[in-house]
């Protein structure tokens, strides 16, 4: 919990430092499918769930072709409870269409058995699409860098997430 919180931290500072051209603040909320893939010597199963997200956002216009989007995201599937903490770059194609891409911590907000890291960190990339001014959908996927078996040597555990969903910026 003390890493994420850090981490909130020094994404706030470094973005409160920012000299944005325009921020926006929103709201999205949407379909999320998180895939847990572990693996040993060879062998690997995977297992999927599905459910929903919501969460806030700022996009700060760094320039005409560049933002950075910040977000906080809950996620629960099959009753199990995350949080998502991705600050992501937005390259802009087009006026409306975005490319994002950018680190994620995702922690589990549930009790792990022991052995079992709750925190996470994700490669995360996708895109966007501006309906209008303040609508926009988006699809992105997560791929975990880190193993969630603490000493595991050989056994790799990783979460890997789909988000679909709709937003809302003022």
């Amino acid at each position: 919990m003390k890493k994420i919180l850090l981490l909130t931290a020094i994404a706030a500072f470094g973005l409160s430092n920012v000299n944005a051209q325009d921020s926006k603040f929103g709201v999205t909320a949407g379909y999320t499918n998180i895939t847990e893939k572990a693996s040993f010597e060879g062998d690997s199963f995977s297992s999927s769930e599905s459910g929903f997200y919501i969460g806030v956002l700022g996009d700060f216009t760094i320039s005409e072709k560049f933002h950075i989007q910040p977000e906080v995201l809950y996620a629960n599937a099959s009753e199990t409870n995350f949080l998502y903490i991705p600050v992501l770059a937005k390259f802009m194609v087009s006026e409306q269409f975005g490319i994002l891409a950018g680190p994620q911590a995702n922690l589990i907000l549930e009790d792990v058995v022991e052995g079992f890291n709750t925190l996470g960190i994700d490669l995360t990339f996708g895109a966007n699409y501006d309906i209008n001014e303040n609508f926009f959908i988006e699809a992105r996927y997560g791929f975990e860098v880190t193993n969630r078996i603490k000493d595991g040597g050989d056994l790799k555990d990783r979460i890997n997430t789909l988000n679909v969903g709709i937003g809302y910026k003022f």
